[in-house]
């Protein structure tokens, strides 16, 4: 079965709630192994938009980026869309690219671009990253702490503090977690 066969039977999985995790194994084997072939069907997938997108990503191809940062205009695809870009994999462009969204009105959006960025760590993150730590969607403030504990690095620090005085419990828990795994020798 073809690369878009597979996004369509995704697709129609996903919409009516069935278990599609076989098919997206599927998907992710031909984005790796047959990369031009599944690329080709992707780029001329009629199905929606966004499954063309996430798919792009998937496949990481540097001539598909223009077509994720165009899909990053579109509000209803701005989400896949920062996460196909994070399947590039070239990262000097990315960070720039999901800094730009850190402060969309989509919190869905925000805590993308904040995963990314959080994720590549460039230089200046924890400042980009800054008011985020007050961000109303506990989920926005959830994943950069996640990310920092998971990832960080002694920059990440003041910004783990910050997340110690969270108003969820979760979150001071990973922060703590995070500044633990900061103060082992390494």
């Amino acid at each position: 079965m073809g690369f878009g066969e597979l996004l369509r039977q995704l697709r129609s999985a996903a919409d009516q709630g069935f278990d599609f995790r076989e098919i997206e194994d599927e998907i992710e084997y031909l984005a790796e192994f047959e990369a031009e072939t599944s690329r080709a069907e992707a780029l001329a997938f009629t199905g929606d938009a966004s499954m063309r997108v996430w798919a792009l990503g998937l496949i990481g191809d540097a001539r598909d980026l223009p077509i994720m940062v165009a899909a990053l205009d579109d509000p209803a695809l701005r989400h896949t869309a920062l996460e196909a870009v994070g399947g590039q994999r070239d990262r000097e462009p990315i960070d720039g690219i999901a800094r730009a969204f850190l402060d969309d009105p989509d919190p869905g959006v925000r805590r993308q671009a904040a995963s990314l960025v959080a994720w590549l760590r460039r230089p200046g993150y924890a400042e980009a990253l800054l008011p985020l730590t007050r961000d109303t969607d506990q989920d926005v403030r959830s994943v950069i702490t996640l990310r920092l504990a998971m990832h960080g690095d002694a920059t990440a620090a003041p910004l783990l503090r910050i997340m110690l005085d969270d108003p969820v419990e979760r979150i001071r828990r990973n922060a703590q977690r995070g500044l633990d795994r900061l103060s082992r020798p390494t």
